[in-house]
């Protein structure tokens, strides 16, 4: 027997009593289990329930000992979906995964589609340029809100089924992505290009100091260091350099695909490490094409019978309404032919 994935069964538990309010005992029979062993696990969450009795018996009390003279509303519960956040996705207590509403807001306009610094500062966090991408990426990394954008991601996967739009706008996505957002192979700068008078360049006084005395060690004469320092590697080859005549060297780069946005997460279908070293799993660009056309095709004949059979349904309403004109002109000539008429009794 596979072994029970409690903390999914808590997740899935949690949204349904946020739906009809089911408790874990009834909710565990239904499922099949044991509540008496399914009860460390399947509860609803501590933070929330302590927090509706000390509103009951605050409530009460006040009731109890003096008269109510203005009414004052309770507090509003922590959800997942605020007014900010389109209800897409069944509410959960987010205490449970233990992030804050902004976290949770972050994590609703990631899975939304939006950029991560759009997410960030949609959120309510503050920050521009350089500051709000380092922080964005760094709660994104953050293994609470990473879990949660996963399981928002899930939830929907499972709530909203796949129509022809949607799959038309996946193809269209896998068509139009770039390739070279996932991997490229590309051309960099050597270390003649930039360096003073072209000649070789550091990247910074570490390694050349390090240079100096290896070959202080080695006994042989030390290195040229007057093509200074600052060497990078990704920067663009010099047209004019006179060691690499501009064209660089040649290297493969593999995009980091947890950031990947947009049109390339359709393209991507995973990364494999075989004996030959990585390997990035695209989808069929062609296949999807083909695919793209048929199901175009298909909308379009859809379309063209609906209309067809739009235009049958006014053509019989216009013959019934000539019959029935007939009929009120009482024209003896011309009788009204019923099909499939049922015979008359007694006759």
């Amino acid at each position: 027997m596979a072994k029970l994935d409690w903390g999914e069964l808590q997740l899935q538990f949690l949204s349904d009593h946020a739906k009809t309010g089911i408790s874990p005992e009834v909710w565990c029979e239904s499922r099949g289990l044991k509540y008496s062993s399914a009860k460390r696990y399947i509860r609803i969450a501590k933070r929330s329930a302590n927090s509706q009795k000390k509103t009951a018996n605050k409530t009460a009390n006040s009731q109890k000992g003096k008269p109510q003279s203005k009414e004052k509303s309770p507090p509003p519960a922590r959800a997942l979906i605020t007014e900010n956040i389109t209800p897409e996705i069944v509410s959960l207590d987010i205490d449970f995964f233990g992030i804050s509403d902004q976290q949770a807001k972050f994590a609703q306009f990631i899975v939304d589609g939006k950029s991560r610094v759009d997410s960030y500062r949609e959120a309510g966090y503050s920050g521009e340029g350089a500051t709000a991408y380092s922080n964005a990426s760094r709660m994104l990394r953050n293994a609470r809100v990473s879990r949660y954008v996963h399981h928002l991601r899930n939830e929907r996967q499972k709530r909203y089924a796949a129509e022809l739009d949607d799959v038309i706008g996946q193809l269209t996505a896998i068509i139009n992505a770039d390739p070279n957002e996932i991997a490229q192979y590309r051309r960099v700068n050597c270390r003649y290009c930039w360096g003073h008078q072209h000649k070789y360049q550091w990247r910074d006084i570490a390694e050349q100091l390090a240079a100096e005395r290896k070959a202080e060690k080695d006994g042989v004469a030390p290195p040229d260091t007057s093509g200074g320092i600052g060497f990078i590697d990704n920067s663009d080859p010099n047209p004019e350099c006179p060691r690499c005549n501009g064209e660089g060297n040649g290297e493969p780069f593999f995009a980091d695909t947890r950031d990947l946005e947009g049109d390339a997460r359709y393209l991507l279908q995973g990364v494999k490490l075989g004996k030959f070293g990585i390997e990035i799993l695209t989808s069929d660009k062609d296949s999807a094409r083909k695919e793209l056309a048929r199901l175009i095709l298909l909308r379009a004949t859809n379309d063209r019978q609906a209309q067809l059979d739009i235009e049958r349904l006014e053509l019989q309403n216009e013959k019934l309404r000539h019959e029935i004109e007939l009929m009120k002109d009482g024209d003896k000539d011309n009788a009204i032919v019923v099909h499939n008429a049922l015979p008359i009794p007694g006759r």
